[in-house]
């Protein structure tokens, strides 16, 4: 069992970063070794995706707590490159130094870090970006490849055991004692894998099997801080565990993401679902929520046009088939709406209460999913209008005759995030494929971080629609 710190620690202005994924066999160098293998990841939470580039080859774009494969390179020094399509770069994705010329052009996208790295047969090099955007640092991770036992006579045995790596990349977690045992297990400071500090790495072999992985204060394994669902290791496998700040889009304060021979997020057990109601159906007075037929206390009370209520805990038992009663405030006996809805263990929704084009009332799920990206505003619409519409989104006081909707949003429905530069922009609502505006131009200012909701409900007048700000607009 081995427990490293980083090799190499560069402090980049700005920085991004790569990879991980399958693992990949060692091919053969000349002098008969096994060639280096070299990966990276991106653990820097508030970065948009960034590409990883060995010398100016493009290796694969990654987002937060993804990484690229390992792959097998000559034993050699490179130049490595992490480049980032950020606000002003006129393309839309990264092709590294497309002109060969070492110098940032408009059409290219930003190189916001490079380092030299040296590697030689034998060994594996993880690259990871850790840290926050304008505020970032470059580990690269060096260790030596194990090989596993396949041979049936040399006396040992084929191997049964794994290789399992954890790396705290967490900005928040400080250092913490980390676990993996069988479920069920009472634990004691004897069993601790290592005591990782921010940075630091275990690297050691684990017997197949099935397991929990807990995280917990150093020291103090009766209060954890994360304790993993059940998972299945198997033998002569790689497993990567990187320890990763939550984001806004969940609601665990740690996420803990696989990679290697595994892959995708390992949710705490504990997770809460969290959810939201807003109401923005104008047709409707103030309304009461109730949760699964239950009329003795409702889960929103009393909820107004244009409010959005806070986020409550959802029961787990609710997650499957949560039914939702939507009533007059004070008046359960009159039912406006019933819905029933699936949501997700760890996920942020709102439920948008919306008129329907017949002037009814009906309920729709969204999920919260948008990471927080310090370069850029994240803007969704929302149709509550009664007939489909087309969203322009525009910088301010660009002509909207010249311009392409952003996106349409038929009737009662929620359309995806996407991202803006910083600035000040336009609104414009019309009906969907024509040139009848239904509301618009309304100028707002969307800032880097921001996350924005906007509604487009009816008015009085059939030919026009008001516009509800949520979100980050709410004062």
């Amino acid at each position: 069992m081995q427990h490293r710190s980083s090799v190499v620690l560069i402090v980049a202005a700005l920085a991004a970063l790569a990879s991980t994924g399958c693992s990949k066999s060692h091919s053969g160098s000349s002098n008969g070794a096994v060639k280096p293998l070299l990966a990276g990841f991106n653990a820097a939470p508030d970065m948009p995706d960034v590409t990883f580039l060995r010398e100016e080859e493009v290796w694969s774009s990654i987002g937060y707590g993804v990484g690229t494969t390992f792959r097998s390179v000559d034993q050699d020094q490179y130049n490595i490159h992490f480049d980032s399509l950020l606000p002003g770069d006129q393309t839309t994705s990264c092709a590294g130094d497309v002109n060969k010329n070492g110098v940032k052009d408009t059409d290219e996208c930003t190189r916001v870090a490079t380092q030299n790295i040296n590697v030689i047969d034998g060994h594996e090099y993880l690259v990871a970006l850790l840290g926050h955007y304008g505020s970032l640092t470059v580990h690269v991770y060096d260790d030596t490849a194990h090989v596993f036992d396949n041979s049936t006579t040399d006396g040992n045995g084929v191997d049964t055991n794994l290789e399992v790596q954890i790396f705290n990349w967490s900005n928040t977690l400080g250092s913490v004692d980390v676990y993996i045992e069988p479920p069920g297990t009472n634990l004691s400071v004897t069993q601790s894998k290592a005591t990782l500090a921010p940075g630091e790495e275990f690297n050691g072999l684990v017997d197949s099997g099935t397991y929990v992985l807990t995280l917990t204060p150093v020291g103090n394994p009766a209060a954890p801080i994360y304790n993993s669902q059940t998972f299945a290791l198997t033998q002569q496998t790689r497993v990567g565990f990187a320890l990763l700040d939550g984001t806004n889009d969940f609601t665990s304060n740690v996420r803990v993401t696989r990679f290697r021979d595994q892959g995708g997020d390992l949710l705490d057990r504990r997770a809460q679902t969290l959810m939201r109601a807003a109401h923005v159906a104008p047709n409707a007075a103030n309304v009461d929520i109730f949760a699964q037929e239950d009329y003795s206390a409702p889960l929103y009370a009393n909820v107004a046009l244009n409010q959005q209520t806070p986020y409550m805990v959802i029961d787990p038992t609710w997650l499957s088939a949560l039914e939702l009663d939507v009533t007059p405030a004070g008046n359960p006996g009159v039912l406006l709406s019933r819905d029933t809805l699936i949501l997700a263990q760890g996920e942020r929704a709102t439920f948008f209460l919306v008129q329907t084009p017949t002037g009814l009332v009906n309920g729709i799920n969204g999920a919260d999913s948008a990471r927080r990206q310090a370069p850029y505003a994240q803007l969704r619409g929302v149709n509550s209008f009664g007939s489909s519409l087309d969203l322009y989104v525009i910088p301010h006081g660009n002509n909207v005759f010249t311009s392409t909707p952003n996106e349409t949003l038929s009737t009662g429905s929620i359309g995806a995030f996407a991202t803006f530069a910083p600035g000040s922009y336009d609104i414009i609502v019309a009906k969907a494929g024509t040139d009848t505006f239904v509301y618009g131009p309304k100028q707002v200012d969307l800032a880097g971080n921001g996350i924005y909701t906007v509604v487009a409900v009816p008015t009085s007048q059939i030919t026009s629609a008001n516009l509800l700000l949520l979100d980050d607009f709410t004062p």
